[in-house]
This record gives structure tokens, sequence and C-alpha cells, in this order.
């Protein structure tokens, strides 16, 4: 029997991570039994992620590919999935009961979103809260949300599988990667309704091994998600005329993730870069509040967060 969802996992080198997030997939219960396949893609590890997929035997589904990133490993994924959704899985995150069940339950509304994504927790390595992720949370149209901010995390969404098809998947070029998600996620918001679960479903670990913590490989990301979806056909045409607004709010992204990293020389400089791109930039709050981290420093900043907390 075809599944419902295929849960997808892609992993490289990840073999202290990748066993919970593949039981944390196996857990989920819908409201038929073994509706639920898994699908784990190996990037071509040199760690133990061979042995640890092995362990599970014959309740998952194990390819191994050579090394092409992320991208191209979920891609590899859907060529082997049977299900009507597909839910996508970092290796080193993973989801809390019910977390398919209620996306099933979103997808069945009159609205019939394309992709269903909810709230998603910061943990460190041990799994101890950092705090909830406080993004904007916007559904139906959000096409323009999302690109002035990439607000959907990736180990929360799960996708129709004939809307995935239909878009072509995920874009596998290397200099993507990092940014492929977005890149897809604003193609799919171009054609179709999105929806949103008002539910904390997955456990996000937030560590110095991922992407977001090399600003100058994500600066490369992220310039090359903005050139292929502007290249998209769909995305072109309701972009048309705003595609310096697009750019500006992308320079914006880099410049915060330049401040996370304590790079604000850069911070300053991407920042300057999008109010030259689009100068209506600097009266969006999402600029100026960049503009006032990168101003008081990062020190300062999290002392305020330390009273706040207090």
């Amino acid at each position: 029997m075809p599944a419902v969802f295929s849960a997808i996992i892609p992993t490289y080198n990840r073999a202290e991570f990748v066993a919970r997030a593949i039981a944390s997939a196996l857990d989920q219960q819908l409201p038929a039994p073994g509706q639920v396949e898994v699908i784990v893609v190996d990037d071509e590890s040199a760690d133990a992620t061979p042995e640890v997929a092995a362990s599970f035997g014959d309740r998952i589904t194990y390819v191994r590919q050579t090394n092409r990133r992320e991208g191209a490993a979920r891609n590899a994924g859907v060529e082997r999935a049977t299900g009507t959704y597909f839910a996508f899985l970092d290796s080193d995150d993973y989801w809390l009961p019910g977390k398919l069940a209620a996306d099933l339950d979103r997808f069945e509304q009159p609205d019939s979103p394309a992709l269903v994504y909810s709230r998603g927790r910061n943990v460190d390595l041990f799994d101890k809260l950092i705090g909830e992720r406080r993004l904007n949370t916007p559904q139906g149209d959000v096409f323009w949300s999302l690109a002035r901010e990439a607000f959907i995390p990736m180990s929360t969404v799960a996708v129709r599988a004939d809307a995935f098809r239909a878009s072509g998947g995920f874009v596998e070029d290397r200099d993507l990667s990092g940014t492929a998600d977005w890149e897809l996620w604003l193609r799919l918001a171009a054609r179709w309704p999105v929806g949103f679960v008002d539910h904390v479903g997955t456990c996000i670990r937030v560590h110095k091994r991922n992407m977001s913590a090399d600003p100058r490989y994500m600066e490369r990301a992220m310039l090359s998600g903005v050139r292929h979806a502007l290249a998209d056909p769909v995305v072109a045409q309701r972009a048309r005329g705003k595609e310096r607004f697009i750019r500006a709010c992308m320079y914006v992204t880099i410049a915060l993730n330049a401040y996370t990293n304590r790079r604000r020389r850069r911070t300053w400089l991407w920042l300057a870069r999008a109010l030259a791109t689009w100068p209506p930039q600097a009266l969006d709050a999402r600029f100026s509040g960049a503009a006032l981290r990168a101003l008081v420093g990062p020190t300062f900043v999290s002392r305020m967060r330390h009273v706040a907390r207090a």
C-alpha cells in the first residue's frame, strides 16, 4: 500500500545524530498504521552513518550516493518515495510526536495547500532547549512574505507530492547548498497556497557544523538562491518590477547571518548594498532591526536578552 507520508532524510557525516532523526520519523503516528515510509539518503558519508542506518534493518530505505549535496540527496529520496506527501527532515534535527498527524490535518483543509510548515524549537547538541523560533507565520499566498524573509524552517516542511514534482523539485547546484530549500519554497509559493500549523513539531539543532555558521559559504548560497528563483518563469512573472526588492531583502538576510557570526564589517557592507539596491528598504523593520544590532553589537544585545529573560 502506498505511504501517506514519505519522510526523506538526507545525511552527510551525521552518524551521531541520524539515529535520533530516523527514530523520530518511525515513531510518527497517523490515523491508520503503516503509513509513513522513511528514506535515508547518505551523501557519501565517511563516518559510521551506513552502520547506523543498517541498525534499523528493513524499517527504512537506505540509499547511498556520490557526494552531490543535500538538494540532490532530497531529490534522490523523492525518486524512491511512494507517499502522497513528502516530509523533509535534516539528519541533525528530529520530529516530536504528532508532527505528521498535524500536517496531514492541515493538508486536508479546503484550501489544499501545496506546502505545510509548523513551528521549530532550537536545541543544542545535548537536546537542551535554546529557545523557540520567533519568525512570522503567514499562510495562504505567502509569496511576498517569503521573498522578504526565509521564515520556513526546513525540517518543519511537508509538500504535496504532485506539487513537488510539478515544480521540478530541488535545484541541484552545489553553489545553492544551504538555500535550496528557500528557493524551492518560493517557487511553490508562486503557484499554490501555503499552510501553517500552529504547533511545535520539530527540534532543530544549532551547532558549529551548521552551514549557517560559515558566512562566506552562505553568502554564495543566498545569492545563488535569488538567481535561480528569478530564473523560474512563474516567479519572474510575479516578481516583475520588484526584482531589486527581492535582491535587497536577501542582502539583509546575508547581513543578519554575518552579524550572527560576529562579522560586523560585512554586516554593514551588505546593509549598505541592500539600501543601494532598494532605497525603501530603510523603512522596513527588518532592515532597521539589523542596523540597530550592528550598531550596538552582539554583546549588548546578549545582555539585553539576558535581562529580558530574567
